[in-house]
């Protein structure tokens, strides 16, 4: 099914709503969502940019062939697949999986900026970039291009999975790529915001509420422990496996942080300690 989005209005509204678009279920996500979204990952899908490539991966996603891996949209230069729902956590970044939505674009990491200005690229940048300003206006995030500092500092916004990867350090994809025309592609978003564009600095949520970074010590459980311990261990802190279990081996490896950046060796890992270590 092919799918042409219409331009924005002054307003920020849609010709086309994102309900349009055709559905087809990845095999691989993880059921529910527990956190915001705050981030949205922008990704190539290393295939050629034909006019079916959406259809054929998002079909690859589906199938019983399917990798360990999926992404919310598909998107080429006239389509849009949608492959897991937004309240479903795709597995396209690892590291901002649980708090972002995954975009995959036809064509390559390795294309240069005129593969990006060529026809396909073009119309297909444009198809995204309304996407993205209906997530952004949906889930309130500025319509802003995060570095891998700005992520690992808890800020909202666009980014590319090569900043993810930088950023957690779970990966090493370098997508969309070093020639992709970022600011061209925030302005095109921006331009489908509209008059609800707010610059980032005057955004009243850039940054994750205080609920998602937490203060961690022994015995907590779950998701951000596991960022924690492989955090320390990424810091050269031996915090043992990443079981998302804060037992007394995580305990220590904070203590030994701490005490490496000259804060109060209490074993709980607070605002503090955590802004020491991603700073590192």
């Amino acid at each position: 099914m092919h799918l042409t989005l219409g331009s924005a209005t002054h307003r920020g509204r849609w010709k086309v709503p994102s309900s349009t678009i055709p559905f087809v279920q990845a095999r691989n996500y993880t059921r529910g969502r527990s956190n915001p979204i705050d981030v949205i990952v922008i990704h190539t899908m290393e295939s050629p940019e034909k006019p079916d490539t959406a259809e054929s991966v998002a079909a690859w996603f589906a199938g019983a062939t399917a990798p360990q891996a999926s992404a919310h949209y598909c998107i080429d230069s006239n389509s849009i697949v949608e492959c897991v729902r937004d309240t479903d956590v795709a597995w396209h970044a690892p590291g901002a999986n649980h708090n972002g939505l995954g975009l995959e674009h036809a064509g390559r990491a390795a294309q240069s900026a005129a593969d990006w200005s060529d026809e396909y690229s073009t119309k297909l940048l444009e198809l995204s970039a309304e996407l993205v300003a209906q997530k952004c206006a949906k889930y309130d995030i500025p319509a802003v291009w995060l570095t891998a500092a700005e992520l690992r500092g808890g800020k909202r916004g666009i980014t590319g999975h090569a900043q993810v990867s930088e950023a957690f350090k779970r990966t090493d994809h370098t997508d969309p790529g070093k020639s992709f025309p970022v600011q061209t592609y925030i302005a095109k978003v921006r331009a489908h915001l509209g008059d609800k564009f707010v610059p980032a600095e005057e955004h009243h949520w850039h940054s994750k509420s205080p609920a998602q970074t937490p203060v961690l010590q022994q015995g907590d459980k779950g998701y951000q422990v596991k960022r924690l311990q492989r955090l320390l261990v990424q810091r050269g802190f031996d915090a043992g496996a990443a079981d998302g279990i804060f037992g007394k081996q995580t305990t220590a490896a904070v203590k030994e942080a701490q005490v490496a950046h000259g804060l109060d060796d209490d074993g709980v890992a607070g605002p503090l300690t955590l802004a020491a270590l991603l700073a590192c």
